[in-house]
C-alpha cells in the first residue's frame, strides 16, 4: 500500500511520545514493504528519506503547531496546504495527531484514519484533567472555569483565553472526530473515556503505542537500589505521592535511591522538602535524552510511575520492560493495560502506602527484582517492537 501519514511535528523536532511513536510505525510499516510518506509541518521546507520513510516537510504547515483561539478557521487555512501536499495519489491517508485529523477532516478524502492519543476529542485541552489530577467529567462551563487543570494554572490575565478557546473550540473537536469513520486509540481506557461523551463509529480499534528497536539491546544486570521516575514533574504525576512514599521506605532501607528525571515544578519540590525537614536521598536530575534517560533506566532496579492522572498509555513502562527492569505503577487508565502480572506491582493512585510497601518489596529483593524485569522485556517483545505494531496498522488499514 501507498500510505501517509500525517503529523504535526517529526522527529528530530519537538519530539514527544506521539511523534516517536509515528516515526517508529512508518518504520515498521516501511520494513512489511509498505511506501510511506509523511507529511509535516516544520520550519524550512524540504524532502528527505530516513530509514525508508519519505519525509515531507513544510514550512506552510507550521501553524500546526500553534494552539490557535480559532480552531475552526486555522484548520482551513491548513487545509488547503494538506490538500497541496497530498496531490499524489495514496491508498490511506493517516492522521496521527488531533491537529492534523482536523486539517484532514476538511478534505473530505477517502480511507482516513485517525490515531486518538489523547483526550482531544472531548476537551478543551488534551489531558480531560481537573487541577487535583483526577478525570474532568465534561467541559461544564462551570468545570472549565473552576476545575480545568490548564486553566487553574494559568495567570490571570490569561484565564479568560483559555476559558474561551476550551469552550469555542470543544464543538469543532466533536465534529472533527465523529467525521472520521476509521480510528485507532492507543489504549481501551482511552476509547471508553471518550465514547462516554461522544458517539464512536463502528471502526475503531485499540493498537498501542510500539518501542523503538534501539531500546531493545541487551539487559544490564542490577547494581543497585536505585528507583527512577521518567516524566513530569508535577503533582499529577504523582510526584508528591513518590517523594512521601519513598521518604518511608528509606527510613527502613538506608542504602536506596531516587531519582526524578523531567521538567516541572522542581523547585518547588525542593523547597518542600527542605522545609519540611526531610531528610532523604533525592536527585532531580531534569530533561534528559532519550539515551540518557536509558542508562538511567539500566541504573534502576525499579521504574515507578506513579500517576493520579488516568493517563492514556503507559510508555515509560514498555521502556522500563525493554531495559529489563521491574515496575511499580497506578493502577489507572492507559497505564495497568501496559502493565504485565509478574512484572512488579500496581498501586492504588494516590497512595502513599501502597507506594511504599510495593517498593519496598521490589528493593528487598534483588534476584526477583531481575526475574520481573526479564518477564517484562518478554512481555515488550511479544507485544509491543514496532514491527508487530505496524503489522496491527496494516492490518486495520487493510480492512476498509
Amino acid at each position: 500500500m501507498k500510505i501517509a501519514f500525517l503529523s504535526s511535528h517529526f522527529p528530530p523536532e519537538f519530539i514527544g511520545g506521539g511523534e516517536w511513536s509515528t516515526k517508529y510505525i512508518a518504520e515498521g510499516m516501511v520494513s512489511l514493504g509498505h511506501e510511506v510518506t509523511v507529511v509535516c509541518g516544520a520550519k524550512e521546507d524540504r524532502i528527505e528519506i530516513i530509514n525508508g520513510v519519505t519525509i515531507k516537510r513544510v514550512k506552510a504547515l507550521l501553524g500546526l503547531w500553534e494552539k490557535p483561539l480559532f480552531e475552526n478557521c486555522k484548520s482551513t487555512k491548513l487545509s488547503k496546504v494538506l490538500q497541496r501536499e497530498l496531490s499524489e495519489k495514496f491508498d490511506i491517508v493517516h492522521a496521527h495527531d488531533f491537529r492534523t485529523a482536523q486539517a484532514l477532516a476538511k478534505l473530505h478524502l477517502p480511507n482516513t484514519f485517525v490515531t486518538v492519543r489523547d483526550f482531544a476529542p472531548i476537551c478543551g485541552t488534551t489531558n480531560n484533567m481537573w487541577s487535583d489530577g483526577k478525570s474532568c467529567d465534561g467541559c461544564t462551563l462551570a468545570n472549565v472555569c473552576l476545575r480545568c487543570h490548564r486553566v487553574c494554572e494559568a495567570s490571570i490575565a490569561r484565564k479568560p483565553f483559555r476559558i474561551w478557546q476550551y469552550k469555542y473550540n470543544l464543538g469543532f473537536r466533536n465534529e472533527t472526530y465523529q467525521a472520521f469513520k476509521n480510528q485507532v486509540y492507543i489504549s481501551e481506557a482511552l476509547r471508553q473515556r471518550v465514547s462516554s461523551r461522544l458517539k464512536l463509529p463502528q471502526n475503531t480499534t485499540v493498537i498501542p503505542n510500539p518501542i523503538s528497536p534501539d531500546w531493545l539491546t541487551p539487559i544490564k544486570p542490577i547494581a543497585g537500589k536505585k528507583i527512577v521516575y521518567a516524566g513530569t514533574v508535577e503533582d499529577y504525576k504523582g510526584i508528591k505521592v513518590l517523594i512521601d512514599a519513598f521518604a518511608r521506605l528509606q527510613t527502613r532501607e538506608k542504602d536506596v535511591e531516587l531519582v526524578i528525571i523531567g521538567k516541572g515544578k522542581i523547585e518547588q519540590y525542593k523547597k518542600n522538602i527542605t522545609e519540611n525537614c526531610i531528610d532523604i536521598s533525592i536527585q532531580f536530575v531534569g530533561k534528559k535524552t532519550q539515551e540518557e534517560v536509558k542508562q538511567y533506566f539500566d541504573d534502576a532496579m525499579v521504574v515507578v510511575q506513579p500517576s493520579i492522572w488516568e493517563e492514556p498509555f503507559g510508555r515509560t513502562i514498555i521502556e522500563a520492560y525493554a531495559r529489563g527492569r521491574a515496575v511499580v505503577a497506578s493502577d489507572i487508565g492507559g497505564i495497568k493495560e501496559t502493565f504485565k502480572e509478574g512484572t512488579g506491582y500496581l498501586v492504588k493512585p494516590g497512595s502513599v502506602d501502597e507506594l511504599s510497601v510495593a517498593l519496598k518489596k521490589v528493593i528487598e529483593n534483588k534476584k526477583e527484582a531481575q526475574r520481573m524485569g526479564e518477564n517484562g522485556r518478554a512481555h515488550v517483545e511479544q507485544n509491543f517492537t514496532a514491527q508487530i505494531i505496524a503489522q496491527k496498522y496494516v492490518e486495520f488499514h487493510g480492512g476498509i
